[in-house]
């Protein structure tokens, strides 16, 4: 009888063990190096134009014991240096069952906005051209695609060569401090227009401080368009 039992039990644990297998890929770390970084790669390409080069220095894997289904390896970039931890995830029919980081090194040749001649603080930025360089810093202090030079001007004076970084920016706002302005007040019935002097700046949407020039008194409101500022009563 017990001889029947152990036997029943080996044949149960030899069932399972097949079972098991059959439920289970492995993954190298040669096939999951290429899979990351070709997502690298195509997530790059969407951000920026030019050749991009990417090694995978070190995984914590030699290899990966997956259950059975659709595998899938996805990595996310964020804020990427030359040399970067990638945090990775492998799902298994779209469940994570997996999460590491992977060491990249990352070289990306692209066309960037450089400083022709000085720009001056609080300047626009007039004097630059788009040039192909090979970035050295951090990939995401780059502007974007869609980065409109004449929308910006310089936080800090910017030398001849220089590339453009998001850090050295800012977008230029709506109203410059010490600029004249209409400022409106508006009643559900009447409308009110004033001359006025901004005392801070802003953008469309925000709210700065305004001085009367008739009545020499300060009022907060709404910045509404190009020199207008509302004030609700």
């Amino acid at each position: 009888m017990r001889k029947l039992l152990n036997i029943l039990v080996l044949s149960a644990f030899i069932f399972l063990g097949i079972n098991l297998r059959a439920y289970c890929a492995d993954l190298s770390s040669q096939f999951v190096i290429e899979e990351i970084k070709n997502d690298i790669i195509e997530q790059l390409k969407q951000i920026y134009d030019g050749e991009i080069e990417v090694n995978i220095i070190s995984l914590p894997y030699q290899t990966l014991s997956l259950p059975d289904g659709k595998v899938e390896i996805k990595a996310e970039i964020g804020n990427l240096d030359v040399i970067s931890i990638i945090k990775t995830g492998i799902y298994v029919n779209n469940v994570r069952v997996k999460s590491f980081g992977a060491r990249a090194e990352i070289k990306i040749k692209t066309k960037a906005w450089v400083a022709k001649d000085w720009i001056k603080t609080g300047e626009t930025l007039n004097s630059i051209a788009f040039e192909q360089k090979e970035i050295t810093s951090s990939f995401g202090s780059l502007p974007q695609k869609n980065f409109k030079p004449g929308n910006y001007m310089a936080r800090r004076n910017i030398k001849p060569g220089e590339v453009i970084q998001i850090k050295d920016i800012q977008e230029i706002p709506t109203i410059v401090i010490n600029s004249p302005v209409s400022l409106i007040f508006k009643t559900p019935a009447i409308a009110v227009t004033i001359p006025a002097i901004a005392l801070t700046s802003g953008k469309t949407g925000d709210f700065i401080k305004v001085k009367s020039i008739q009545y020499k008194k300060n009022y907060v409101g709404k910045v509404i368009g190009q020199n207008l500022v509302l004030i609700n009563i």
